[in-house]
């Protein structure tokens, strides 16, 4: 007995070139729009992570109720597709940057949430990571 398509009209296409709104390679130019938008999407990004990673966390490691970690899961798959509205066209660069927004905002998420200060190491290794990932993506090229 062969199965009917449950959804004839549905079809995927994937795009063969960038989204016209992405910038590719060497010829994007930053603007203060591109700059707001993108760290607007980092911190965006990084609360999405951080906060759904804590969620399943609250259930794994303190033992609280399930609902929490289902909907951490929510939350991360959510966060995977925060990085695709980047206006940089380039994924490496844009999750090797996002790395050091992910270190800053844990540690402000840690001590916000937790109640967990950084110590002055925490401070010194977040700043040298921010300083090398914004000369990463602002570095002119081209």
């Amino acid at each position: 007995m062969a199965i009917a398509d449950p959804f004839p009209d549905l079809t995927l296409e994937i795009p063969s070139s960038p989204p016209p709104t992405a910038a590719t390679g060497d010829s994007f130019t930053w603007t203060a729009g591109k700059v707001f938008l993108s760290l607007t999407l980092f911190i965006i990004a990084g609360l999405a992570e951080i906060g759904g990673g804590w969620l399943v966390w609250q259930t794994i490691r303190e033992n609280k109720a399930w609902y929490l970690a289902f909907s951490g899961c929510f939350v991360l798959v959510a966060y995977g597709f925060i990085p695709c509205a980047q206006p940089l066209d380039n994924f490496g660069r844009i999750y090797a940057v996002y790395g050091g927004f992910f270190i800053l905002l844990s540690y402000l998420w840690g001590w916000a949430v937790d109640k967990q200060r950084p110590d002055t190491g925490d401070w010194v290794g977040t700043g040298i990571a921010m300083v090398g990932v914004l000369l990463a993506l602002f570095w002119p090229r081209g």
